[in-house]
């Protein structure tokens, strides 16, 4: 629950999710899903409120993708989880940050 209230630990979060993305997707190595499961870690943020650290952190690690020759649209796990972010985008109250980590991953990717 540190994570709902403390922005530096958001931050460290963010700059994780960078280091992984360039470490596996920017070298065009999966990130598996029995190791990380990207799409299941967003739908327990979203059940337990966790939005807020998990948005960003799968924002920094899909923006490897755009220095991959792999995971870029149209790969099908990477447009899976930008459809779940999309759909994400949609919610009402959700708040402008973490649908601006959506507009500027989707922006990167060219991803409309």
């Amino acid at each position: 629950d540190k994570v709902k209230t403390s922005s530096s630990e958001r931050s460290l979060l963010k700059n994780l999710g960078s280091w992984l993305g360039a470490l596996t997707i920017a070298k065009n190595k999966p990130l598996l899903a029995k190791d990380l499961d990207l799409k299941e870690l967003i739908f327990n943020a979203y059940e337990h409120g966790k939005l807020i650290a998990v948005i960003p952190f799968v924002a920094k690690v899909l923006e490897a993708c755009g220095r991959s020759k792999i995971f870029k649209p149209p790969n099908p796990w990477v447009m899976a989880i930008l459809s779940l972010l999309c759909e994400l985008y949609q919610i009402p109250d959700l708040k402008l940050n973490l649908k601006f980590e959506i507009e500027v991953l989707c922006k990167n990717l060219q991803q409309d």
